[in-house]
């Protein structure tokens, strides 16, 4: 028999044993059940069985990798204050372009002769 083999082998007798040993409590647990016995003495016989078998197994019952548990964060909402912050600056940009004249403002460059002269009708061309 090669090592792994054998510490195969071992394992599996261990794990017999343990599986006879959970079945005599559960024999018990029975027959306290069958006797009448208080509610104590029969959770003490199924508890000691079911701890047995996960000492036998304890693959099956170890939790290797625990579940994240995951937290709901509240993130702040800057909606609002983005929205906020467009309307500011959509209005500064037309404070500055009436205040810096670049906007076609008339009167601040602009004389009654321009006005007159801009707006005349053309003449026909007899």
């Amino acid at each position: 028999m090669t090592p792994i083999e054998r510490e195969r082998y071992l394992d599996c007798v261990q794990r017999a044993k343990i599986l006879s040993s959970a079945s005599e409590f559960y024999i018990k647990a029975a027959q306290a059940i069958n006797a009448g016995a208080s509610e104590d003495e029969r959770y003490r016989h199924i508890k000691s069985a079911k701890a047995l078998i996960e000492d036998a197994f304890p693959e099956v019952f170890e939790v290797r990798n625990p579940a994240p548990k995951y937290l709901i964060k509240e993130e702040r909402d800057y909606k609002v204050l983005k929205i906020l912050g467009l309307a500011v600056l959509i209005l500064a940009t037309c404070l500055a372009l009436v205040l810096f004249g670049p906007t076609g403002d008339l009167s601040k460059t602009w004389t009654a002769d321009d006005v007159a002269k801009s707006t005349a009708y053309p003449k026909s061309p007899n």
